[in-house]
């Protein structure tokens, strides 16, 4: 599934996630607008999470997307600052980002 983000209509401001009205100029009209690619900007490793004492390590990245917002993305394996990635949603609804 293809992640999407939300620009306002007025001033074509670039948000996500949604919100009612744009911070820019008040606007309340939304267009979806793709994320599809960005650039991982930080990284870090959950090792130890609550209730899973056997879970494998959980990758997360701060990836500037193309249209503006920064998404936070679970990944599969270790990303770097600079990568660049393709932003998608997995079945469970999870932001997932993946090398291109």
């Amino acid at each position: 599934m293809t992640l999407s983000a939300f620009q306002c209509t007025a001033c074509n401001h670039t948000l996500f996630p949604a919100r009612y009205f744009c911070p820019n100029c008040g606007g309340a009209d939304w267009q979806s607008v793709p994320l599809g690619v960005g650039t991982v900007a930080e990284t870090t490793v959950v090792r130890q999470r609550v209730g899973l004492p056997n879970a494998a390590p959980l990758h997360l990245a701060s990836v500037l997307s193309v249209a503006g917002p920064v998404v936070i993305a679970r990944s599969a394996a270790a990303l770097h600052a600079g990568d660049v990635v393709r932003l998608t949603v997995d079945s469970a609804g999870a932001i997932v980002a993946e090398r291109t």
